[in-house]
């Protein structure tokens, strides 16, 4: 398959894959020159892709200093979730006025994925984020709102980010609370959902 993105597009994806991984470190520098010689690419494209993951919180941006890998605190892990509970309320309030047969079976069966998972020690930390993660993106494209979803797709990236130094205790999950919050959704119940 073609991979019809811009150079700065595929560097973005390459940067934040470095920095979701730890590959790049909580309060790192990323030069510029260094980063343009590593990815075989110009300086112009390494500004391109720096203001793209700077839009989602990734890196920040310093005048006459650089690009710097946004550092791990406390306060902004409590504040990155206390925004992703709201925008993920909205998102099953609005996602349970679009449930078809399609997206129901879908959902279900991501829901009881995380379920089955995410409470058990025989997948590792990294499994279980991608599952949680496509449950919740899932949830977000039901909405059918470009918005909310570039929203919610904002604040997973910075909050897997913020996860990588914090670990999550997956173990303390409420069993089947994923159905649960599929069925809410799936009762066409907004105020349920939310």
């Amino acid at each position: 398959m073609e991979d019809f993105r811009t150079e700065s597009e595929k560097l973005a994806d390459q940067l934040r894959t470095c920095i979701l991984n730890g590959e790049f470190k909580g309060g790192s520098k990323l030069p510029q020159r260094a980063i343009a010689e590593q990815f075989n690419t110009t300086t112009t494209v390494v500004r391109e892709a720096f203001r793209s993951v700077e839009n989602e919180g990734l890196v920040k941006i310093v005048p006459r200093y650089g690009a710097i890998v946004d550092e791990v605190t406390p306060e902004k892990l409590k504040g990155r979730y206390i925004v992703r509970e709201a925008l993920e309320g909205m998102a099953a309030r609005v996602a349970s006025f679009n449930v078809s047969a399609m997206n129901r079976d879908q959902l279900l069966m991501l829901a009881d994925r995380c379920d089955a998972m995410l409470p058990f020690e025989n997948f590792t930390d990294q499994e279980k984020a991608v599952e949680h993660l496509a449950l919740h993106n899932y949830i977000a494209q039901m909405t059918c709102c470009d918005e909310l979803i570039r929203s919610l797709r904002n604040i997973y990236l910075r909050t897997m980010l913020l996860s990588n130094a914090v670990r999550v205790e997956w173990s303390s999950d409420t069993l089947g609370w994923h159905r649960q919050l599929a069925d809410a959704i799936l009762s066409g119940d907004p105020d349920e959902a939310e």
